[in-house]
């Protein structure tokens, strides 16, 4: 990242201050994995040197975010307003990104979302579900039509995936014939890949229509361990379990995997609990080093599996809109250097995530 950006991001340095470290043991002699994603969060139209930074950092294909608005869990009703939110959210914005990358060699995966209001009262979208056949029967009209509007949109933008749903593990879980059909929908209009992306906890190996569609999907927010400060080797032991199930599951439905959300926050716990948002988190400090290692962990262990079709890192934002210091994107901080080093496949060694950084 450029001197200008870092500041903007709120560092000085990344990897100047970690290149006399000792390089990882494993090698990246070439690029990991085909699908190399970076979800863009962007409130306004980003300058296009954010789009060259992504392409050089190795990034191969911008997540691209909308939404659905629901009231309540319990509501059949979805808003659908494609004209508003954030640049990155509006159909406007998504045509325009989804040209630049394609000009920049890079692809497009559109990911729609459902915002349930009223999370600080324990709504989210994982609880959407009804007691009787009418409601339910109410509620997928209403997602078939927000659903098949992004079908479109993706068919229009040349998407390169397509993902059905996010988190909706009641309605994924007891409803499997609808996501059937709704694949089926969305294929008359849409002719590229399609996912659905499982809650990591429980939810990704109950889904009973993975064979509809084309890769496995999940949120893949997995603990690795409750260790205080985990060194590398921890980290990568804490896959050891969670790659078997992925495994597992790949093995039943011959889909290969695809992590629609992997993230670390950079601050304490990061590991043990790497979907606590930072604002509803304790206070924990920043650390960096630990989201580093994080993202190295990941990359040398499930990252290596010949199963894994890709991974979308959570998240990344034009400079003038990152947000503070334990956030989870790794952009102007050690973890970004680790992902060159994976998604690039360059060979120099890797600057060590257990040093200091002089500034963040």
């Amino acid at each position: 990242m450029g001197a200008s950006l870092l500041a903007a991001a709120g560092c000085v340095d990344t990897e100047a201050s970690f290149s006399s470290a000792a390089p990882d043991t494993v090698s990246a002699s070439e690029p990991i994995f085909d699908v190399r994603s970076v979800t863009l969060d962007a409130r306004n139209r980003p300058d296009s040197s954010l789009l060259v930074r992504l392409r050089d950092l190795g990034v191969t294909h911008l997540t691209l975010i909308s939404f659905g608005w629901q009231e309540r869990a319990s509501s059949t009703e979805i808003g659908v307003d494609t004209t508003k939110g954030w640049y990155s959210e509006s159909h406007a914005g998504i045509r325009t990104l989804a040209r630049q990358a394609e000009a920049l060699g890079m692809g497009v995966i559109l990911k729609p979302h459902i915002w349930v209001g009223g999370y600080d009262e324990g709504q989210n979208r994982s609880e959407i579900g009804f007691e009787s056949a009418a409601r339910w029967r109410a509620w997928e009209a209403n997602y078939r039509r927000f659903l098949m509007t992004y079908a479109r949109l993706a068919a229009d933008v040349d998407a390169d995936v397509l993902v059905l749903g996010t988190e909706l593990t009641r309605a994924a879980t007891e409803r499997p014939g609808f996501w059937r059909e709704l694949a089926a929908d969305a294929r008359s209009v849409y002719d590229g890949p399609l996912t659905y992306a499982a809650n990591w906890h429980k939810a990704y190996t109950q889904i009973r229509f993975w064979e509809a569609l084309d890769y496995v999907g999940v949120q893949a927010y997995f603990p690795l361990t409750d260790a205080e400060s985990p060194g590398l080797d921890t980290l990568r032991a804490g896959w050891a379990p969670h790659k078997a199930a992925l495994a597992r599951v790949h093995e039943r439905t011959g889909r290969p995997v695809l992590f629609t959300e992997v993230g670390y926050r950079s601050a304490a716990g990061a590991a043990e609990a790497p979907w606590t948002w930072p604002e509803r988190d304790d206070g924990a400090p920043p650390d960096s080093a630990l989201q580093a290692r994080c993202y190295q962990a990941f990359l040398s262990t499930v990252g290596q599996a010949p199963w894994m079709k890709g991974g979308i890192i959570w998240k990344w934002h034009p400079p003038s809109e990152v947000e503070g210091p334990t956030a989870f994107t790794p952009q102007g901080k050690p973890a970004e250097a680790v992902l060159r080093r994976w998604f690039t496949g360059t060979s120099r060694p890797d600057p060590s995530p257990t040093a200091t950084p002089t500034a963040r």
